[in-house]
């Protein structure tokens, strides 16, 4: 285990760079990985990507996010959207309700995403090396080193780094070196189907059946013509067979499979480390910034990448920066841990709920600005506190 010291997340300010000079490296192409990358290339900062897979290298898995995305980008996201959704249909056991949404989520294909913003990092001047993976994180001096092989050989590099950014997913092999332990963390598998030909390619559909999975399953339509249904679940063993036994129900065969595990947002949650005075920061998959309520990380993760090129080019303390999008997460978190309490009478209590004025609130603020209309649900709907009671009761 490296030897560190710790970072000190109440000053705003991090210590002196060890060489302004080096490069930031990057360890890990995934969204949130190339978002800090070509932030901090825009502030002329040099940064060093390395991943460990060739182009395109991601696997394809198409993606359901709230138009949040193209805010947090800071552009349009168009060219990787191949279908939306305009009406979010929920179910429970005896109850559904549709949501009708003023901005339409956004189905985009996962490796179009990454493709598109690997090209916007590489315009900026991040330098990209495809088919290069993490071996080692090396005190140097007083600072550090990557040390990263290229894949099939034994032949180390080795870059002194002025601060390290870890973008390398759930299981993180930056995080290792530093025997962290692993993330908690839930199976998605999404099997792909042809619709019914009656079926509005316009509407997604959530299924809330506590008896299968604490979590969820869903259909998002990717066109006219197909659509990727999924489940969320704890127990990745018996994932398939949920899946298969749902789709048969609902008439739906399926073509082919996807599956992703998918890490929980935990709070207090260890995002920063230290080796020497160069600084170790995890974004995305790899630091947990992930919505728990709807295991979708794709805005958080984009957010969680800006506020840590923020905090290396202004030298400003990461905590501080990505303040707002803990926030939003910590509220997920404490709704994901009442939900997974939820039976079927619950659901179709919350669903009742979402039937009136709380559920025009739904259609509005999408759920990646939950915090800015949270305490108004709550206001307008004494229903909701006493649905949290009753449950925090039973279980107590």
């Amino acid at each position: 285990m490296l030897s560190e010291r710790p970072a000190h997340p109440a000053h705003p300010r991090l210590s002196r760079p060890p060489d302004p000079r080096a490069p930031v490296v990057v360890v890990g192409a995934s969204v949130a990985g190339l978002i800090a990358a070509q932030r901090l290339a825009e502030s002329d900062i040099p940064v060093q990507l390395y991943e460990r897979t060739e182009p395109p290298g991601v696997r394809a898995r198409t993606l359901i996010v709230t138009p949040e995305l193209n805010r947090a980008l800071g552009f349009s996201a168009e060219a990787a959207t191949v279908n939306k959704v305009h009406t979010l249909q929920l179910y429970g056991r005896h109850r559904s309700v549709a949501i009708s949404l003023r901005e339409p989520d956004l189905i985009v294909e996962r490796t179009a995403l990454i493709g598109m913003l690997a090209a916007r990092a590489e315009r900026a001047g991040v330098r990209l090396a495809y088919g290069h993976e993490f071996a080692a994180l090396e005190p140097d001096g007083d600072a550090a080193s990557v040390a990263v092989r290229r894949r099939g050989t034994d032949c180390l590099e080795r870059i002194s780094a002025r601060a390290v950014l870890a973008a390398d997913g759930v299981r993180s092999h930056v995080a290792r070196t530093f025997d962290a332990p692993p993330l908690p963390a839930v199976t998605v598998l999404q099997a792909r189907v042809e619709l019914p030909r009656t079926s509005d390619p316009g509407v997604g559909k959530v299924w809330f059946l506590p008896s299968d999975t604490p979590y969820f399953y869903w259909l998002c339509p990717e066109s006219a013509r197909t659509a990727a249904v999924g489940i969320v679940d704890v127990k990745p063993r018996q994932a398939r067979a949920k899946l298969d036994h749902f789709l048969a129900r609902h008439a739906l065969a399926p073509f082919e499979y996807q599956s992703a595990l998918i890490p929980l947002y935990a709070p207090n949650m260890r995002v920063t480390r230290r080796v020497g005075r160069t600084d170790v920061l995890f974004v995305g998959d790899a630091a947990g910034q992930v919505k728990v309520t709807t295991v979708g990380g794709t805005v958080s993760g984009v957010r969680g990448a800006q506020a840590a090129a923020r905090a290396i080019a202004k030298r400003t303390n990461y905590g501080w920066e990505s303040r707002a999008v803990n926030r939003e997460l910590r509220l997920h978190w404490h709704i994901r841990n009442l939900m997974n309490r939820f039976r079927d009478r619950e659901y179709d209590v919350l669903l009742q709920v979402f039937a009136g004025r709380v559920g025009r609130l739904l259609e509005i603020h999408n759920r990646d600005r939950l915090e800015r209309v949270f305490w108004s649900m709550l206001a307008i709907q004494p229903r909701l506190p006493l649905l949290a009671a009753d449950v925090l009761w039973r279980v107590r």
